[in-house]
């Protein structure tokens, strides 16, 4: 009999013990570092990816950024496309995407580089559309630094790593790069890699959180800003639960 209610005893503190580890992941109150921000994915709210009306949507949702891929036509246009375009592909031109920002000069723009290709058309196409202040680059892999600090000098970048074995080696290779922060998957982010970061003085944007657990689990890590396919999910967590505790 005493056996039996050691095992019961122990079997509940276990359970105890597993239930406290669920509520602090992703039950808690949800606190945000100061200036956190909401990006809405270039496919948000079931929209099409790199489209004006996932853009629009976005917004509307209360994202403070709007994220799109650029790449370019076989002439050198940069267009909104994760891919290289097809010759009949109608895709939305970079110039559409900043005309339609410089109409929200609240919002900011995550540029998601998938090609350098003809990258330095961007930075005088946003000095003419008026919208370089509200631009900045993700995409940036370690391959694409030099380009990017040639051809589109001035512009603020985050670096994209994956595969972190060290915390303290991501932070230094963001600050080696010159980029702004890490940009990162939500598989590949942590609480010390954002407390590491922020002792630099650097920026962790995660990408792409999608359900309502695993952003209060990535929320709890202290990034400065989450990617996500549902801003307005998002966005209702952060009201709901409060930006502080």
């Amino acid at each position: 009999m005493g056996y039996i209610i050691a095992v019961t005893v122990l079997c509940a503190a276990i359970l105890f013990a597993a239930a406290s580890i669920i509520y602090k992941l992703f039950f808690r109150k949800t606190v945000t570092r100061d200036g956190f921000t909401v990006t809405a994915h270039s496919g948000c709210m079931g929209l099409p990816d790199n489209s004006l009306e996932a853009m629009e949507a976005g917004i509307n949702a209360g994202a403070d950024i709007v994220e799109f891929d650029l790449n370019y036509t076989a002439e050198g246009e940069p267009v909104l496309s994760h891919n290289k375009p097809a010759p009949d592909d109608n895709c939305v031109t970079l110039r559409e995407a900043f005309e339609f920002l410089a109409k929200h000069p609240g919002i900011k723009a995550n540029v998601d580089v998938k090609s350098t290709e003809h990258l330095e058309t961007v930075k005088p196409l946003a000095e003419e559309t008026g919208v370089l202040s509200q631009i900045f680059f993700t995409g940036v892999g370690e391959n694409f630094v030099p380009d990017v600090k040639e051809k589109a000098p001035g512009i603020p970048y985050y670096l994209n790593l994956s595969g972190i074995n060290s915390v303290k080696a991501a932070a230094d290779k963001v600050e080696k790069a010159g980029a702004i922060g890490i940009n990162l998957n939500h598989s590949s982010a942590s609480a010390s890699l954002c407390r590491e970061m922020h002792r630099h003085s650097l920026l962790a944007s995660v990408w792409t959180v999608n359900t309502k657990m695993k952003a209060r689990y990535v929320l709890g890590m202290k990034p400065d800003n989450i990617t996500t396919r549902q801003p307005d999910m998002l966005c209702a967590l952060l009201k709901k639960a409060g930006k502080a505790e």
